[in-house]
């Protein structure tokens, strides 16, 4: 199921992070507050919830509703961020969602299959939080390249 946060009241751009471990979507969502990028933040908790919430944007004709930004977990149970991935490229209406890899591990192997799916950026969970604040300002980085209409905070 999805979580709906948001980290200000002005929205900006639709994140959708989607990670299995509550502790990490908690943490990343302090790290977007402290970060300060005023983006809407929504939280998915496994692969299947994220592809049912994107099926039901899709069939409800919400499509201007998708999320601007997917960060993505590689590993979780059942249907996995490579998976999830790959269902995400095969969907015409999905194909040019922006995907961030947010995991713990990125083996060169899932780097190899990943790159060719065509994701924005390749992100290791850092060991603690103000490392991973500093890479939430990244992410902003990258979005401001990806999104230039878009004004800072």
């Amino acid at each position: 199921m999805l979580e709906k946060k948001a980290t200000q009241q002005n929205k900006k751009l639709r994140i959708l992070i989607v990670d299995d471990d509550i502790d990490d979507r908690q943490l990343i969502g302090l790290a977007f507050k402290e970060a300060n990028l005023g983006h809407t933040i929504d939280f998915a908790r496994s692969g299947e919830d994220l592809m049912v919430h994107l099926h039901q944007l899709q069939k409800s004709g919400k499509i201007d509703q998708l999320p601007d930004l997917i960060l993505l977990d590689l590993n979780m149970p059942n249907k996995d961020g490579r998976v999830v991935l790959k269902e995400i490229r095969s969907d015409a209406n999905l194909s040019k969602l922006n995907i961030m890899i947010l995991s713990t591990t990125i083996s060169s192997e899932d780097y190899k299959y990943i790159s060719g799916l065509g994701v924005t950026k390749f992100i290791t969970k850092p060991c603690g939080f103000y490392e991973l604040v500093d890479i939430i300002r990244e992410v902003g980085e990258e979005l401001m390249k990806i999104y230039p209409q878009m004004k800072e905070p």
